[in-house]
């Protein structure tokens, strides 16, 4: 029984237990150090990736908005003549302003729609790999400064990748992300840190018969191919 409560850390650590199933595991973790571990490593991980994964609404779009939204008339003018010409002209006008306004806020909603839906279908990836029975972490150095965290399913193909403190790059350089093994390296991602805080997690897929995860410097655009050493790697269980 004890052996079959070691696949729990990860479920315990995202909360995802029974009421039984937790109590059970709660009482495993007081004679076993290995899951205690395990269990304060995944928590950090998790932590990380919702500060990483939360995203704020773009400035820019409220400024849009509220530019045309000064721009439209709120209350149809005032006309002594509602048939004449010039009272027909400004109801065009303002039918055309809300129509623009419309057109927008369409525009700006449909976006916002898709953004939250890849930022949910993201978030339910992480999660199943985070809970994943086989799941699998790993935590190393970055080579010019940082740390990386590596959470790999090899039953879902999956692996969640985490890098804190990564140095600027210039605006002709991102960072991006290999499969690598008996295969030639195949692209995974790639990531670049923002202004202030930490890059996003990247999901990798499609994990293979790859043996390890590894961290290069190249062109904006990225590569099929790495043209720089390896500045991380994370063996893959």
């Amino acid at each position: 029984m004890s052996e079959n409560l070691h696949t729990l850390a990860a479920a315990y650590a995202l909360d995802s237990l029974t009421e039984v199933e937790r109590r059970r595991f709660e009482t495993h973790l007081t004679d076993c150090d290995t899951c205690a571990d395990e269990v304060r490593g995944m928590r950090e991980t998790v932590t990380r990736l919702a500060t990483a994964a939360a995203q704020d609404p773009p400035e820019a779009l409220r400024g849009r908005v509220l530019a045309q939204i000064a721009r439209t008339r709120q209350v149809p003018p005032r006309v002594a003549r509602p048939g004449s010409v010039r009272a027909r002209r400004l109801g065009w006008i303002l039918s055309a302003a809300c129509l623009v306004l419309a057109a927008v806020l369409g525009v700006a909603t449909l976006r916002a729609v898709h953004t939250k839906e890849h930022v949910d279908a993201l978030n339910r990836d992480i999660a199943a790999v985070m809970a994943a029975p086989d799941a699998h972490r790993v935590t190393g150095k970055v080579g010019p400064g940082g740390t990386g965290t590596v959470v790999a399913s090899r039953s879902l193909g999956k692996a969640v990748v985490v890098m804190s403190g990564l140095p600027p790059l210039s605006s002709a350089k991102t960072y991006e992300l290999w499969l690598m093994g008996p295969r030639p390296p195949r692209p995974a991602g790639t990531m670049r840190p923002p202004a202030t805080g930490d890059p996003g997690p990247v999901l990798a897929t499609g994990l293979g018969d790859a043996t390890q995860i590894g961290l290069t410097v190249e062109p904006a655009a990225g590569s099929q191919r790495p043209t720089s050493p390896p500045i991380f790697t994370a063996t893959l269980s």
